[in-house]
């Protein structure tokens, strides 16, 4: 049977006021408990499944998940994304088909974190990401980033945006979260992620916090083993869980969870994503979280490579997960669907459980105009702004160059990395962009050979050579450090990807970092080796040299 009351996707063209900054939403409770009374229980189990699809525009293969398996969500990668135009009609047919199969649209989600994790690059404003933000430490700039970032992404279609990264990043071996995290600080990370997310949620765009209950002090990859944190609960309320805490605060709607185990604390090494202790225990009950629970990729190694995927699947469900989340589109599916409605013909989930998690999913999606509760199939209209919205839009660049300036950084020694102007300064580096930017100021001398840019900067007056690198290339910043000492010349790290393998390896007595790739940090380091600006010295504790 299909619920009695079919719904279709709308979209409000004005902020509701339960969206305001800081305010307790208006929940939808009674509307979506008549909605999933009327579902029947392959309707359900669909909805608590968020899948890929392949291609760009809708397929045989789309088609099939989405009307056999009557999923609730998509994530979209990279590889579906051609353009902001075709993006947009790609997902108003998923989204027809969708409502074709069980009468509810889904939640359209991405990982669009800014900075170096990013799927949509045209139509949407690339912000220099988290530890950027950190790094300026300005919770309305936060704030302002994710309420156009969620007006931008609205407009396409997206509706969930799985950000922010909320994991205290105090380890700097950390393989995987680095330059994603807000910084080291948790008070710092709290309060910048609970600004991004009550700016999101404001544009009516789902923000979900990740990955609880916290991935930022491992030195190993969950998408290729299976991390360890040895800390007792004490240590995780005092460090880890501040930024989920704040943000549960902020009415964050989404928190995703870690496949990282806790011997410490569960005595097993049974991951995060899979314990009822932390799902129900600590987030519900503790921390009094009431939104979406969504597990990471269960396709990633920490998970896949200790269990059946439809086995885990049950156990996160039975743990207190709403959705199952996976990055593929084949064998997974089917595996997962049949799995949880094997167990709850068996017994092992209760049909109150999975009707539990289906009224949370409808809640969310009605609070946000995805779908409201109507008689009738009725086509999807396009999402609008309001005046205001559009202004906020206007001023996208202007918040991009803000953001991506506040959060370049200065390391070490301050002398060596920004000279006076008698000083001559030479650029190593293999960004045309860069060098182009630099051209423009005819301040510094861009070159794209190292053995070259020595040769030139040893020659003449006191020269200072800048060593750009976008990967953590140890043993080459290593040997220019040491190149440069040999001939005299004043050497200064440059980094605009992940920095701390490179601070911490101590060649380089001072550096300038952007955490940041996008086309707006780039020019904005030019503009800040060719002196326009002084980078930040100070104020957030970053770890940047710390061992382990």
């Amino acid at each position: 049977m299909r619920p009695a009351a079919i719904v279709r996707a709308c979209a409000f063209c004005i902020a509701l006021p339960l969206f305001a900054f800081g305010c307790a939403p208006k929940r939808y409770d009674e509307e979506a408990r008549s909605v999933t009374a009327g579902m029947d229980l392959d309707c359900m189990i669909g909805q608590m499944i968020m899948a890929a699809v392949p291609g760009q525009r809708m397929n045989r293969t789309a088609d099939n998940l989405l009307t056999r398996y009557h999923l609730g969500g998509v994530i979209l990668f990279g590889y579906n994304v051609s353009d902001s135009n075709g993006l947009s009609q790609f997902i108003v047919q998923m989204q027809e088909r969708a409502i074709d199969s069980c009468g509810i649209p889904l939640f359209v989600s991405i990982d669009q974190e800014g900075g170096r994790v990013i799927r949509i690059t045209d139509g949407v404003t690339q912000f220099p990401g988290a530890m950027a933000a950190g790094v300026g430490g300005e919770p309305d700039l936060a704030y302002q980033w994710g309420r156009v970032l969620g007006l931008e992404l609205r407009r396409i279609g997206v509706n969930m945006n799985l950000a922010p990264v909320l994991d205290v990043n105090n380890n700097p071996a950390n393989p995987v979260i680095n330059t994603r995290s807000f910084g080291s600080d948790p008070s710092l990370v709290g309060r910048m992620g609970a600004s991004y997310i009550q700016g999101l949620q404001a544009s009516r765009c789902i923000a979900v916090g990740k990955h609880f209950p916290g991935h930022g002090d491992t030195d190993l990859d969950s998408h290729h083993t299976l991390p360890v944190i040895s800390y007792t609960m004490e240590r995780l309320k005092k460090v880890e869980l501040v930024p989920f805490r704040d943000a549960i605060k902020a009415h964050v709607d989404g928190i995703m969870t870690a496949h990282i185990a806790y011997p410490a604390i569960m005595k097993n090494m049974e991951p995060a994503t899979l314990s009822r202790t932390f799902l129900s225990g600590v987030l519900r009950d503790e921390l009094g979280f009431t939104g979406l629970i969504i597990t990471d990729d269960m396709e990633m190694k920490a998970i896949s490579g200790r269990f059946e995927i439809g086995e885990a699947a049950v156990r996160a469900v039975s743990a207190g997960t709403d959705i199952i989340l996976v990055s593929s589109y084949e064998k997974s599916i089917p595996a997962i669907f049949t799995s949880l409605r094997r167990a709850v013909e068996e017994g092992r989930i209760s049909r109150s459980r999975i009707e539990e998690s289906v009224r949370r999913i409808i809640e969310v999606k009605i609070r946000y105009g995805i779908m409201e509760p109507v008689r009738g199939k009725k086509p999807l209209p396009a999402f609008t702004c309001s005046q205001e919205e559009l202004e906020i839009l206007a001023g996208a660049d202007a918040l991009n160059r803000e953001l991506s300036r506040k959060g370049i950084l200065l390391f070490g020694d301050t002398g060596r990395a920004l000279p006076d102007a008698t000083v001559r300064r030479y650029v190593f580096t293999r960004s045309g962009m860069l060098t182009s930017e630099l051209a423009k100021a005819a301040v510094s001398v861009p070159c794209d050979n190292i053995v070259s840019c020595l040769d030139r900067a040893s020659r003449g007056p006191k020269s200072v050579l800048y060593v750009h690198v976008v990967e953590p290339r140890v043993g080459f910043v290593r040997w220019a450090a040491r190149a440069c000492r040999e001939r005299g010349v004043e050497c200064v790290l440059v980094s605009t990807g992940n920095p701390f393998p490179l601070t911490m390896a101590g060649s380089m007595e001072s550096g300038i970092l952007t955490f940041s790739n996008t086309n707006e940090s780039i020019r904005q380091l030019a503009l800040c080796l060719s002196g326009s600006f002084q980078p930040s010295t100070g104020g957030l504790r970053l770890r940047l040299e710390e061992k382990r």
